[in-house]
């Protein structure tokens, strides 16, 4: 068996052979050059698969999947006649219709004609009027008085009622200043009682302020209180508004010689020290 060994050294080759390196191949089937026909091969097989994807691409867009047709099935339902009329009692007679015939009237014998004499129409007797009185003429007037003259005058109708009353003034608004000189009972400052009072230095406030609305009758009394703007505290504002009503009296209030409702604002103002 005969081996090869390799040529180290180029010098030791024998003639005629060609020393031959590690990428020859490689080199050799670089440089080669493609076939005529290679070319329009490798162009019409992309051809052909482009035209099959876009084909298939096509078909899947415009293939519509057609559906079934609904089966429908129409029914007529046709109601049944109706029965016919029940027959008429047994031995009544058969209904008929009834001609009417006008009948002719044959004129046997003339007659002279009858002349018809005037009727007096009698005339009833008046009886007179049922609301009269005995004694009564004619042309009298119901409740009149008999032996009186026919043309006199009936009573006097009896006087129309008095006009209503005339609906209350109403109050004028007047300053403060000009309705405290006419109080002449109850206090003008009122304090808050010790729970209130707790409540308000708990809240930490130094003053509260509270407005109402006084309005006081032609007498002088308390007619109404109404509070405008509150303290803060609702038993604050209560105290004020009972104690206003229960002990605050006042003179009338005049105005030019006549007294009149008046109303006005009271603020109250309270600081805690």
């Amino acid at each position: 068996m005969t081996t090869s060994t390799p040529y180290r050294n180029p010098a030791d080759m024998p003639a005629g052979v060609e020393p031959s390196s590690l990428f020859s191949n490689y080199t050799n089937a670089k440089n080669a050059k493609m076939a005529k026909w290679a070319p329009p091969l490798m162009a019409a097989s992309l051809l052909l698969v482009a035209g099959t994807l876009t084909a298939g691409w096509a078909k899947s867009i415009w293939d519509i999947e057609q559906l079934d047709r609904p089966k429908v099935s129409t029914d007529l339902a046709v109601a049944p006649p109706p029965p016919p009329p029940p027959p008429p009692p047994k031995g009544g007679a058969k209904p008929h219709e009834t001609i009417i015939t006008p009948k002719k009237i044959k004129v046997k014998d003339l007659v002279q004609p009858v002349k018809i004499e005037k009727q007096e129409v009698t005339k009833e007797e008046d009886k007179g009027d049922p609301n009269g009185e005995v004694g009564g003429v004619e042309g009298g007037v119901a409740g009149g008085v008999v032996g009186g003259d026919l043309n006199g005058v009936m009573g006097a109708p009896p006087p129309p009622p008095p006009p209503p009353p005339p609906p209350p003034q109403a109050p004028s608004n007047v300053a403060p200043q000009m309705l405290e000189g006419s109080r002449i009972a109850g206090l003008r400052e009122i304090h808050p009682d010790e729970v209130t009072q707790t409540e308000i230095s708990r809240s930490g406030k130094t003053q509260l302020v509270g407005t109402f609305k006084l309005c006081l009758t032609i007498g002088g009394e308390i007619g109404s209180v109404t509070m405008m703007k509150s303290t803060g505290f609702p038993k604050y504002d209560g105290k004020i508004q009972s104690t206003i009503r229960g002990e605050w009296r006042y003179k009338p209030y005049a105005v030019n010689g006549k007294v009149v409702p008046v109303c006005t604002a009271v603020t109250f103002v309270y600081k805690i020290q």
